[in-house]
């Protein structure tokens, strides 16, 4: 089922039903009507954005741990290597949501990988508003100045 669920979800992205803010309803309620009547069982639109919500949280959880060192993907395993077992268990000490994932087999993780990639921000590209201010900001040439105290360019009457 998750195999339709991914193939589907591909289709709406390519006809337009996902945005930058993600999913958008029609394609919820087109994913869980094609997946209801090809199952013969009910699916609901909350069964798909939960399944949805699951596989960003799996990618949020595992794209960190593959970002360290030491931890890499085993794709015919289909589940994180890890070069050694203290990487391992000092990792988790302080990313508590990453202990399950020590021997679970993600088999649809390049499906999740590219369904919800995309949708994670990275940081990448951000700036703080110091750097934000001073691309803002025109350097000031003396000669452009305006004295709007002296300056009365005609309106002495007003």
């Amino acid at each position: 089922m998750e195999r339709s669920l991914a193939d589907i979800l591909r289709e709406e992205r390519q006809i337009g039903h996902k945005g930058d803010g993600g999913w958008k309803a029609v394609a919820y309620n087109t994913v869980a009507a094609i997946l209801s009547a090809q199952f013969d069982i009910e699916v609901s639109v909350d069964n798909i954005r939960n399944r949805v919500k699951t596989w960003k949280r799996f990618y949020g959880i595992v794209s960190d741990i593959l970002s360290q060192s030491g931890f890499n993907w085993d794709a015919t395993k289909k589940m994180i290597n890890v070069d050694e077992d203290n990487v391992w268990d000092e990792y988790v000490k302080s990313h508590e949501d990453a202990r399950t994932f020590q021997f679970k087999v993600i088999a649809n993780w390049d499906d999740i990988v590219d369904l919800c990639g995309k949708d994670r921000a990275t940081g990448e590209g951000a700036e703080t508003c110091v750097e934000a201010a001073e691309v803002m900001t025109p350097e000031s040439d003396p000669n452009n100045i305006v004295d709007l105290e002296s300056d009365t360019q005609g309106f002495e009457s007003c």
